[in-house]
């Protein structure tokens, strides 16, 4: 296999399997093999100057460029062209439209949600959400998803709080309250504990059992992949990106809402609030 330090996302992530074994291996034998699978790939470990790989060797080789994540862009059109130019208040300080950062949302480099808890940035940004190759929701829902052309499930923004407390915090770890967590825990056929927000001055906020919690976060990590961009400016332009994308569990700015979402969402404001 040819040699190369530039990897697309599910490279990387066999790779960093492969560390993992290769640093619990228990004799050189066993090594060797995984060293071998490593080749595979492209990925020699005397390239970047050192003779033995730890996880933490690896993602330290990531970190600091010397192995870089290759961009995969989708086969078909994601959104309908954007005609008109964008308004001067969507203009970024590099420059970059809000077509321009929507294509780097949506067909930059996912990563499994499982591998992300390190990487996400203390700082302002959007962030996408997709369903991974060959998971599937609920019927009732994923029956929408066979009539269009991606797998997008959400589109969000952490405006006035970094990308790590909304995104990764509240919305794939359930630590506060996440608009998509209480969505796709909704969608699972999750319930919130019975009269749980009785006499909480917030009805939409409703939680699910730490018990339960954990089987959302187990599903998200298994079935999830997900992109983010940092970003400081107008965060009015998702209203816009949501338009355009109709991402199955946004059901604001979303002119393809579904009902189903609706009626499981109420369904677990009743529960928590009887």
């Amino acid at each position: 296999m040819e040699r190369k330090n530039s990897f697309n996302s599910s490279e990387l992530e066999n790779l960093r399997l492969l560390v993992k074994k290769y640093s619990q291996a228990n004799n050189v034998a066993d090594q060797k093999l995984v060293r071998t699978k490593m080749r595979k790939y492209g990925f020699y470990v005397s390239d970047f100057g050192i003779t033995n790989i730890t996880p933490q060797v690896f993602e330290n080789l990531l970190k600091t460029g010397k192995i870089k994540e290759s961009a995969t862009l989708f086969s078909k059109p994601t959104v309908r062209r954007i005609m008109s130019a964008p308004s001067a208040s969507v203009l970024q300080a590099n420059n970059e439209s809000s077509d321009i950062l929507l294509k780097k949302l949506i067909n930059g480099v996912f990563k499994k949600a499982v591998v992300i808890d390190s990487l996400v940035p203390d700082e302002t940004g959007f962030y996408c959400i997709k369903l991974s190759k060959d998971s599937k929701l609920p019927q009732r829902y994923h029956r929408y998803l066979e009539e269009r052309s991606h797998t997008i499930i959400y589109i969000g923004k952490a405006e006035n709080q970094s990308l790590k407390k909304r995104f990764l915090g509240q919305e794939l770890r359930a630590k506060g309250h996440g608009t998509f967590f209480r969505s796709i825990g909704a969608v699972l056929g999750f319930l919130p504990e019975k009269g749980s927000l009785l006499h909480a001055k917030n009805k939409n906020n409703y939680k699910f059992t730490p018990a339960d919690e954990q089987k959302i976060i187990s599903w998200i990590n298994q079935h999830l992949e997900v992109n983010w961009i940092s970003y400081q400016g107008d965060f009015s332009i998702e209203k816009e990106w949501i338009s355009q994308c109709c991402p199955l569990l946004n059901d604001t700015y979303n002119p393809k809402k579904l009902n189903e979402l609706k009626e499981d969402k109420a369904y677990c404001r009743a529960v928590a609030t009887c």
